[in-house]
């Protein structure tokens, strides 16, 4: 009879999960038809602000704020996950205090953290270097030239872009136009930025701006998904996709307070990583073009 017992709690426990496999414990309140969800993961991440696709390691990068976004407290640290959305390991970098956007250049992760960019030795899983910027107030999302390796961080509270080049980190770029600048992308020798309301383009050697999309209301992350196509976010809940100049409402969770922040994208699956911020989980969504 135990052994009954016990075959058939097995056989209840493997039901369920089945059962709640593939399947959203929040669905967001609009869900557009070209999302589709993927998984989540556990809700004991710490405010995830970023996420970053490492296809040469194939995993994930969460950036955590564990606290205030502007507080220099060292709680702040970075989580790794599989591509199943697994915690592989909860605090695989320490040291810092609000960790937001990150970029990868060879075999360094740079982060930018208030008014310090860190950089971070993956093989190691540790700090190697942190450059300050003293007039920074809020430095957020990080972009690569992955031609050069020059660095690219927005600060939104003052209206600039910093750069790190020949091991100097500075203010690049300070701009009426760059209003609560935020996400950042580099692509075809072009900067592209998030601000109000707007996608900009940067000429990199002139630093001539272009508007190349306008109403886009504000954007937290960017990210180009093809030839004049890109995904934002804005943080408060919304995603979107915007084609050629046609901007469409893809995902909302504002209603429900669910964040959605600074995006990761896996382009081999068109899967968009959505942190939640006080959500304290990662989900994933796949794209169907």
């Amino acid at each position: 009879m135990t052994k009954i017992i016990r075959f058939i709690a097995i056989i209840l426990i493997c039901i369920s999960s089945f059962a709640s496999f593939g399947q959203q414990t929040d669905v967001p309140a609009y869900l557009c038809t070209k999302l589709e969800f993927v998984w989540e993961s556990e809700k004991s991440l710490e405010i995830p602000e970023s996420v970053f696709y490492d296809a040469d390691n194939a995993c994930i990068y969460v950036s955590n704020i564990k606290g205030t976004p502007s507080n220099q407290d060292a709680n702040g640290y970075i989580s790794k996950l599989n591509l199943k959305g697994e915690i592989t390991s909860h605090k695989w970098v320490t040291g810092l205090d609000a960790p937001k956007g990150m970029a990868k250049y060879g075999n360094f992760l740079f982060v930018s953290d208030i008014n310090d960019l860190v950089v971070v030795d993956i093989a190691k899983g540790e700090i190697v270097k942190k450059y300050p910027a003293p007039t920074a107030i809020f430095l957020n999302d990080v972009t690569i030239n992955p031609k050069t390796g020059t660095v690219y961080v927005s600060d939104n509270m003052t209206g600039s872009i910093h750069r790190l080049k020949n091991g100097n980190f500075s203010v690049w770029l300070k701009d009426d136009q760059l209003d609560h600048v935020n996400g950042l992308t580099f692509k075809d020798d072009f900067l592209y930025a998030g601000v109000l309301n707007k996608i900009l383009k940067i000429e990199t050697d002139t630093k001539l701006i272009n508007t190349l999309v306008n109403n886009t209301k504000s954007i937290d992350g960017l990210l180009s998904i093809g030839d004049n196509s890109w995904i934002t976010s804005d943080w408060v809940g919304n995603i979107q996709m915007i084609d050629h100049g046609e901007i469409k409402l893809l995902l909302s969770s504002a209603e429900q307070q669910i964040n959605a922040a600074d995006l990761g994208f896996i382009p081999e699956q068109k899967i968009i990583l959505v942190p939640t911020f006080h959500n304290n989980r990662v989900i994933a969504y796949q794209l169907k073009l």
